[in-house]
């Protein structure tokens, strides 16, 4: 065990600080506990919607529902950029969830086990508390209280209808923090005004919140036949993208979260890598939720996660995680704050250089035409140039450096 990762989470000490999502790889205590052999500090078990015998609760998936999102062609031909998933929640009833919650947290005491909940159907108000009580008492360690599932929940008013309605968030916070006394997680959508729904859901006491979900999509159409990429019998729907297609968005509700909030932060969307991780914890999460990375390449990806998050933060003298959570917040500001006064234009580094043209044509269609392609090779105005800083973001050899001009 790497003792600079161990974490508390809301009062609860786990080993590192990576979870499983409430998604596909959290799907029953089987999955789980082999995750948590493989090394997980966590995991959000597969959202509760349905108790045995009860009337409009059955929850019953599509064939096919999940679709990976892949490069058309080049160089990125098949390459997987993330998925798009149309599965709803978690085809088990509420008794067969909780009791998969108390084997894994008599078996695993040291691993943080969170119930997800979510309610649509009438009545509301019981099923969320009944369902709070009953995590409760099988053992759970907090509640992630699911405002933002993008489809399938939302045509019923409930997943991601609830993130983007605040009476609804501070309704149903009051109605669980009634039922029960675990930490209440609130798990938020960007399809919304996610910043005002942290900030809404700290004053109406949530405990936490998670960053972000999936975000509704279309993965495409086929050009020949005209449906839908990912269809049942011909039709389709919108469904939820995750994966690094997310990340930048995932990032971004992070960073603006923590600097509104005072709660912990559980990020989540295109966490792949510990290079990924850290970007995270130094946005402000506390902890990490992974999903589309384990539906794609496995539990045993744990192992890379935590001995390279370890070694960075022993290159950098960190102790623990706190040492650099939300470490980069001082260096996010106001678009109106940003330095003028320099101007980064490219400099070019001959030996480096294939000739490919493709910084000349950018610069050309898109840019300031400050750059040139002849027999002779690259040649840059330098006048001309802005320092937009496209050329040398795309060039495939790194032959183009940013050099600083005082203007």
């Amino acid at each position: 065990m790497r003792e600079n990762l161990r974490t508390n989470f809301l009062g609860i000490e786990m080993p590192n600080p990576f979870m499983l999502a409430s998604a596909p790889p959290a799907r029953d205590r089987e999955m789980i506990d082999r995750a948590f052999q493989a090394g997980w500090g966590g995991a959000v078990i597969k959202t509760l919607t349905q108790y045995t015998g009860a009337e409009g609760d059955e929850i019953r998936d599509v064939s096919p529902r999940i679709f990976p999102i892949r490069g058309m062609g080049g160089e990125f031909k098949n390459a997987v950029f993330g998925y798009m998933n149309i599965e709803l929640t978690s085809q088990k009833t509420n008794e067969e969830s909780c009791e998969d919650i108390s084997f894994l947290k008599k078996r695993w005491p040291d691993r943080a086990v969170i119930a997800s909940i979510l309610y649509g159907h009438a009545p509301i108000k019981e099923k969320w508390q009944r369902a709070a009580a009953d995590c409760e008492l099988a053992g759970a360690d907090a509640i992630e209280l699911n405002f933002s599932c993008p489809h399938g929940c939302s045509e019923i008013g409930s997943g991601v209808s609830i993130g983007g309605n605040p009476a609804k968030i501070k309704e149903i916070l009051g109605w669980v923090k009634e039922a029960t006394k675990l930490p209440l997680i609130t798990k938020l959508t960007v399809l919304s005004d996610i910043v005002y729904a942290a900030a809404l859901s700290e004053e109406h006491g949530a405990d936490a919140v998670c960053a972000i979900n999936t975000v509704s999509s279309m993965p495409g159409i086929d050009l020949e036949n005209f449906r839908p990429r990912l269809n049942v019998g011909g039709v389709g729907t919108a469904g939820g993208l995750s994966g690094h297609m997310i990340k930048p968005i995932a990032l971004r509700s992070v960073l603006e979260i923590a600097r509104a909030v005072k709660i912990p932060i559980s990020g989540s969307g295109g966490i792949y890598d510990w290079h990924d991780a850290a970007e995270f914890i130094l946005a402000g999460a506390s902890t990490l939720q992974i999903c589309s990375a384990v539906m794609e390449h496995g539990y045993g990806i744990i192992g890379g996660l935590c001995s390279g998050l370890s070694a960075y933060m022993e290159r950098m003298g960190f102790e623990d995680i706190e040492a650099f959570r939300g470490k980069a917040l001082g260096s996010i500001v106001h678009h109106a704050d940003i330095d003028r006064g320099r101007l980064f234009k490219p400099s070019l580094d001959l030996i480096k250089c294939s000739c490919c043209g493709r910084c000349a044509v950018s610069c050309r269609d898109a840019g300031y035409q400050a750059i040139s392609l002849s027999r002779g090779g690259i040649s840059i105005d330098l006048d001309k140039c802005t320092g937009c800083g496209l050329c040398y973001g795309l060039c495939p050899s790194e032959a183009l450096t940013p050099v600083g001009v005082h203007v």
